[in-house]
């Protein structure tokens, strides 16, 4: 999409400009450079993606009373976020699957750094949009353990399938060694994780939430970590926030399969492990029997079961209580 055209289809789109701030703050991120493109000024700028960058976004934003909207791309936001975070801005982490979605649909067909952010600001101009909770500092601690601690997991689980193909004595034993030293460092980050959660303001939601079926140390860590919202949304809205929440596929007389879809995919692994293990909780078990009598395919049974167990985590963080068997 030209200058021309991208100008032009922001005059035609100013009136949505409501659904999420008066001005607003599209960024482009990559690994060295903040590509920003602002409303209603319509400007484009550049800066370095580092600690004198984000300081300039930040003063920029404050001085237009900006809401802030960039793509969520893994590591490489992490700088903006916790700056946004300490200086109680607001911003939206787009889904990138739904960015680029509005993307083709607008005409942005040619895919830049300056047209990415451009495309940005049309999105928040035009869609209404979610603001992102600020998130705890300890939370982005345990978040931080938690994530290496998954990648440690990832690279043994590696090494063992290479084990079983390895026939060499020599490489054999060097291997056994590396596991053994992932697995000690593995248990280090458990233990880590167990202290960061202990001493913290995170200790009673915790006590909370492992008191429900199925929710492990570790899975009330992840959802602790991982999902803030807990506690501050309704049943529906933290279902569609995990992923869990069906979608129908209706049309006419059409009346099509329910699917989950997107969400946050970390938070419904956990969810999923814990369902497995509350369905054989007498609290949730007679639940799942009467989904498998009636016939329903067992994945969608610890789907149910996961979407149930959110809800109810929900509710016991809103209560700020521990788990009570008349909630299932």
């Amino acid at each position: 999409m030209t200058k021309g055209r991208w100008r032009g289809a922001l005059h035609e789109q100013g009136r949505a400009m409501s659904t999420i701030a008066h001005s607003i703050l599209a960024i482009d991120i990559s690994k060295d450079r903040l590509d920003i493109s602002t409303l209603p000024a319509r400007r484009r700028w550049s800066c370095g993606n580092d600690t004198e960058g984000l300081a300039r976004v930040v003063g920029q934003a404050r001085r237009q009373q900006a809401t802030v909207i960039f793509e969520a791309t893994s590591v490489y936001d992490r700088g903006l976020i916790k700056a946004l975070d300490a200086a109680g801005l607001p911003y939206h982490r787009a889904n990138p699957r739904k960015a680029r979605q509005f993307a083709r649909a607008a005409g942005f067909l040619a895919k830049t750094d300056r047209v990415d952010s451009d495309m940005l600001a049309a999105y928040a101009a035009s869609v209404p949009l979610s603001l992102a909770e600020p998130v705890a500092a300890e939370r982005q601690a345990v978040r931080r353990l938690l994530d290496r601690r998954e990648q440690l997991v990832a690279m043994r689980k590696a090494e063992m399938v290479r084990r079983q193909q390895i026939d060499d004595p020599e490489i054999a034993g060097e291997v056994d060694d590396h596991i053994l030293e992932l697995t000690r460092r593995i248990d280090d980050y458990e233990a880590r994780i167990e202290e960061a959660m202990r001493h913290s303001t995170l200790a009673p939601i915790k006590t909370w939430l492992v008191s429900a079926p199925g929710v492990a140390g570790l899975t009330s860590a992840g959802l602790v970590a991982g999902l803030p919202e807990l506690g501050r949304r309704s049943a529906k809205t933290i279902s569609a926030l995990v992923g869990i929440a069906p979608i129908a596929r209706d049309s006419g007389k059409l009346r099509g399969r329910r699917t989950i879809w997107g969400g946050r995919a970390h938070i419904r692994r956990l969810l999923f492990l814990a369902a497995r293990h509350a369905m054989k909780n007498p609290a949730f078990k007679p639940f799942a029997d009467r989904l498998l009598e009636a016939g329903k395919p067992r994945k969608l049974v610890i789907i149910a079961v996961a979407r149930k167990l959110l809800v109810v985590l929900n509710t016991m963080v809103k209560e700020q209580r521990p788990f009570r068997p008349a909630d299932a």
